[in-house]
């Protein structure tokens, strides 16, 4: 049954600190993003639901090295082993047309030729295409983000709606 309204997050993980970086506090962080300039442009993000002002952050890929206001040690940098990062949805830069957080994709139902045939569960990243990994009460199915076998991502109304001559010939039943 399509979900009426699907709500969306407004707190997204954004990343992990991996470790301290140095004696002055520096943090290597853990980038939760397929494109980690979106990372450059934060003026703050929240560790374990605290708030920290950003006054530096570099980017290098998956990782990245940021350097928070109030972190100014080592010790205090340690403390944040491990811990992930949040951002408010606001906070973020808006995505180009057709992309879209995972968090929001999760959740959504699947319509092929004007049926739900189940719900996202996962998304893997992949180099090539996303996967989408689909549940069906105890079965699952997984298809790839290809071409044009998404025709519409409605995440008001929380439906995918896929081509249904596409999509037999990239389904995998799991």
């Amino acid at each position: 049954m399509l979900s009426s309204k699907k709500k969306m997050k407004s707190e997204l993980t954004i990343g992990k600190v991996l470790k301290p970086r140095g004696l002055k506090g520096e943090l290597k962080i853990e980038i939760y993003s397929s494109d980690s300039a979106r990372f450059s442009r934060l003026k703050k993000l929240k560790i374990d639901g605290i708030e920290y002002a950003v006054e530096r952050i570099s980017p290098e890929g998956a990782v990245g090295y940021v350097t928070l206001q109030s972190i100014d040690t080592v010790e205090k940098a340690e403390l944040l082993r491990n811990k992930l990062i949040t951002s408010n949805r606001n906070d973020l830069p808006k995505l180009p047309d057709g992309k879209y957080y995972i968090v929001d994709m999760i959740g959504l139902d699947i319509v092929v030729a004007g049926e739900v045939i189940g719900e996202v569960c996962d998304v893997l990243q992949y180099g090539s295409a996303d996967v989408y990994v689909v549940k069906n009460g105890q079965e699952s199915l997984s298809f790839p983000a290809i071409g044009n076998l998404i025709k519409q991502v409605d995440l008001e109304n929380g439906k995918m709606v896929l081509d249904d001559m596409i999509f037999p010939r990239v389904v995998v039943y799991n």
